[in-house]
């Protein structure tokens, strides 16, 4: 796994180890708060969380990090993504969620603002992808409030509560 023990003001970041995945377990299976965040729209169990973690731990260009409120030191969020294998200054974010006690307080904007300055100093990364399924209004007024813009729609891309989801990928260059 790619590690970002890192922190700033607010915030600082721990990888995820395995006596974190129950913790985490409760914002997976919060799927009407988290659906879009995580991509996983029915509940799960620890065994499927720790497959999932797993996968993650075995590659060296992937991170799973757990976002922690530097005032409380307690978990309030995850953060997942990867450095692009094949363009070394590349990254794709996969997941960013907040507690919802915790959200609307500038945490989530300051969780990407820490990985974009760590990434961009020190890998060098130039570019930033995402995707965003097209009804998350939330989701997408974030992102684009961060000046992510929309490179492309695809349609029918992923699978939410019985119904194929058109996904907008969105970049921004650092």
């Amino acid at each position: 796994m790619f590690s970002l023990n890192i922190q700033n003001d607010a915030i600082f970041f721990k990888d995820i180890k395995l006596e974190h995945l129950p913790y985490i377990l409760q914002w997976y299976n919060k799927v009407d708060d988290f659906k879009f965040a995580t991509g996983i729209d029915t509940p799960m169990t620890l065994e499927m969380l720790t497959k999932k973690y797993a996968e993650v731990a075995i590659c060296s260009n992937e991170f799973f990090v757990g976002i922690f409120d530097r005032c409380e030191s307690k978990m309030i969020g995850i953060l997942k993504g990867r450095l692009h294998y094949k363009e070394k200054d590349a990254v794709w974010i996969s997941s960013l969620a907040i507690d919802s006690q915790y959200q609307r307080r500038g945490f989530g904007s300051s969780a990407l603002s820490l990985l974009l300055s760590y990434l961009k100093q020190k890998n060098m990364v130039k570019s930033v992808y995402l995707a965003v399924i097209e009804e998350n209004i939330q989701g997408k007024s974030f992102w684009a409030k961060h000046n992510f813009q929309v490179l492309r729609k695809i349609e029918k891309h992923i699978k939410l509560h019985d119904r194929q989801q058109n996904a907008i990928i969105m970049y921004r260059h650092i």
